[in-house]
């Protein structure tokens, strides 16, 4: 064997390496990333049944940091964020429930879950059985 293709072996064994580093750390910061939207979206759409509860308001804070890559998800934030600061006597009475389903909807398309057939009055739902049925 030559200098030259000893050099060009340990090169490329080196070069391959590093790329193999490099594209394996990339998908696996998408991955976490992917993880932390879905577990914030979790705790948004858990917690949706009482919103001055403390996981829904937690989740809310969560989604300004996990989704600020997200113009859409921030947009529908802010709109509910307003929203919610605006008087109850003088706002309309679904305007909350419009602007929540609209978040909702926003957090949805961002981490890819589809809910094409699903209508907005589902994102409202909330299953509760009362006690002793």
């Amino acid at each position: 064997m030559t200098t030259e293709a000893i050099v060009v072996t340990v090169i490329s064994s080196l070069l391959s390496g590093l790329v193999g580093v490099v594209v394996s750390f990339y998908f696996f910061q998408r991955l976490e990333r992917r993880k932390l939207k879905m577990e914030t979206a979790r705790k948004l759409f858990g917690g949706r049944h009482d919103l001055g509860g403390k996981e829904f308001q937690e989740a809310m804070n969560e989604v300004m940091v996990v989704f600020s890559d997200s113009a859409p998800v921030i947009d529908a934030m802010d709109d509910f964020w307003t929203t919610l600061q605006t008087p109850k006597s003088v706002r309309v009475s679904t305007v909350v429930d419009d602007r929540l389903v609209r978040l909702m909807k926003a957090i949805c398309l961002n981490i890819g879950i589809k809910y094409k057939n699903l209508p907005d009055a589902y994102y409202l739902r909330v299953f509760a059985v009362p006690k002793g049925g």
